[in-house]
């Protein structure tokens, strides 16, 4: 892997800016739906007259199914499959690697070995990443952190340089092993926007920066980017359990099929695959 040499603060900087234009992106997208628009029909990214094979789903609780009432059933990966056999066929088959409370050093030593091994059989479809939430976690008792995350006194710039390696090797290592395999790796919604609660502020930071770098990554190892922030900006109190009598920062049921909606939406598939 080449160095890394530029000084992170100006990297990261570099991140809010793209960060910045991917939100007039989505402005303009939305300015374009409806009547009048400008968009154009794309083919989706997916093969065309193959059936069956694997959906390969990596990443921590999210992935996991965390939040949803039925993972089986609701979480986004169960989602996401029911939409991949749509296109696929029933005999897709769906191998999940995630786990709760998984960093992206946890997926590069337990899940990485198996899914560059699955890769190498060559009848994966679909790769989907969701990682490096849990890499936020250990800042959230720095007293800097909690106040501001860009405060310099905060490590979390420091932490997202390493990140920002992991996620290249693993990208890296996962396009190597499956060089025409469709790959797409999740940003991460502000599971605490609209909430007012007291850690809306440092989260709606921490996630922004972490995003900066998850698409800043993506670009560089060109795979697809899942971009669920829009739909929870404002909203997480209804897309997720942070309110709830017993709060839990994950997405509930409604959450999970927003995040799927963001795969469903880049891999070019039907928007209400799995919809009543």
């Amino acid at each position: 892997h080449r160095p890394y040499t530029r000084p992170m603060r100006v990297r990261l900087r570099s991140a809010a800016l793209l960060l910045t234009l991917a939100a007039l992106a989505s402005v303009a997208l939305a300015c374009d739906d409806g009547n009048g628009g400008s968009s154009t029909a794309t083919p989706g990214p997916l093969p065309e007259g193959v059936s069956g094979g694997i959906y390969l789903a990596l990443g921590d609780s999210i992935a996991a199914g965390s939040g949803a009432s039925e993972p089986d059933a609701n979480s986004y990966v169960a989602l996401v499959t029911e939409a991949l056999r749509s296109h696929f066929g029933e005999a897709l088959e769906l191998r999940s690697l995630a786990e709760g409370g998984h960093t992206t050093e946890d997926l590069i030593e337990e899940q990485l070995p198996a899914a560059l091994e699955t890769l190498r059989e060559g009848n994966v479809r679909v790769v989907t990443v969701t990682i490096s939430g849990n890499d936020l976690q250990q800042y959230s008792l720095a007293p800097a952190c909690v106040v501001d995350p860009s405060d310099p006194a905060c490590p979390l710039e420091d932490g997202l340089l390493e990140v920002e390696q992991r996620l290249d090797r693993i990208l890296s290592d996962l396009r190597a092993a499956g060089p025409d395999t469709v790959i797409v790796i999740q940003a991460y919604p502000d599971l605490f926007s609209g909430t007012g609660h007291e850690l809306a502020r440092p989260a709606e930071i921490a996630f922004g920066l972490l995003n900066g770098v998850i698409v800043a990554v993506a670009e560089r190892q060109d795979v697809l980017l899942a971009d669920p922030r829009r739909a929870f900006l404002g909203r997480s109190g209804d897309l997720g359990h942070i309110l709830d009598p017993t709060p839990d920062f994950h997405p509930n049921d409604d959450g999970h099929r927003a995040i799927a909606d963001a795969f469903i939406e880049v891999l070019g598939l039907s928007g209400d695959a799995g919809e009543e």
